[in-house]
């Protein structure tokens, strides 16, 4: 089955994505694609223990880390700030400058921001790193962190004339007003969303854009790697680039219409992805609880 997947993985690259007009770095990604596509599928033959002796056997220096760091210590005392601060800080800034310049849209960008934080309560019991102070939380992440790199990307993309997106679908059926309960919400939620296939368009980037990061965190912590070992950040930059080529080429589907070579990113993306998520699921059992699956906040 695996190699059935390959092969027509490569009939289509070689088809669509494979053409004498494209560029290096897309030729790089590419292929980049097809290696990390095999790399994942391998990975589901194998289980985590398994995984942790090829990658000793590959590296006999590489070091695993079954206890992850919680930031969650002497909340109480904002002296221990510093304490909070580490590499995490650096990640957080370049993290989110990355995200921005993919998906290239402030209100999407800051909504999501929130959201991971949101997440980040509710699995902490099985990741310890997930644990933070409430205001680690609130001022460290979203309004500091998160939202500098945020903004740097945005004013880097304006000021080089790089293209920004507009998440909206315009509505092909005028609006019928009439019988709406309230008028003032409807206003107001029209005025962000623009309307029902806007909203569902920005749930589902939402929820792509926060499976990415879900992933990596699982599958990090599953395998027992440190958040600075190479393959961590390895594959990180492997998905911002996929990712971004995807989200890109997705745009462009929304705006222009569909064609093979932007079914063949957008496709291979949520492939990808998903093949990462099930990875996550199946080696779940690895991962061991604190038992205060109660979402929570530190004070």
């Amino acid at each position: 089955m695996s190699l059935f997947n390959l092969i027509t993985l490569y009939y289509v690259m070689q088809k669509y994505a494979k053409t004498p007009k494209i560029s290096i770095l897309t030729k790089i990604l590419n292929y980049l694609i097809l290696i990390y596509y095999v790399i994942i599928m391998f990975l589901h033959f194998f289980s985590t223990s398994e995984v942790r002796t090829i990658l000793r056997f590959l590296n006999k220096n590489i070091e695993f880390h079954a206890v992850e760091k919680s930031y969650m210590e002497n909340c109480n005392n904002l002296a221990n700030i510093s304490d909070k601060i580490d590499w995490f800080v650096c990640a957080h800034l370049w993290g989110w400058f990355a995200k921005g310049m993919i998906i290239r849209n402030f209100f999407l960008l800051n909504i999501n921001s929130v959201i991971f934080e949101l997440i980040e309560l509710r699995f902490q019991h099985i990741l310890p790193n997930f644990y933070e102070c409430w205001w680690d939380h609130i001022f460290l992440d979203v309004l500091s962190c998160n939202l500098i790199g945020i903004v740097a990307s945005i004013l880097f993309m304006k000021y080089f004339n790089i293209e920004l997106y507009d998440w909206k679908i315009p509505d092909k059926i005028k609006p019928n007003k009439k019988n709406i309960i309230f008028p003032t919400i409807d206003k107001l939620c029209r005025k962000v969303f623009t309307n029902s296939s806007t909203l569902l368009l920005l749930i589902f980037l939402s929820f792509i854009t926060n499976i990415i990061d879900l992933n990596v965190f699982f599958l990090k912590a599953e395998i027992q790697l440190h958040h600075v070992n190479l393959i961590v950040i390895a594959r990180t930059f492997a998905i911002g680039f996929i990712s971004g080529k995807a989200c890109k080429e997705f745009y462009r589907f929304l705006k222009e219409g569909m064609t093979p070579k932007r079914a063949f990113y957008i496709f291979l993306e949520i492939i990808i992805l998903s093949l990462e998520f099930l990875l996550a699921i199946r080696w779940k059992d690895t991962l061991i609880s604190d038992k205060s699956d109660l979402t929570g906040i530190n004070v």
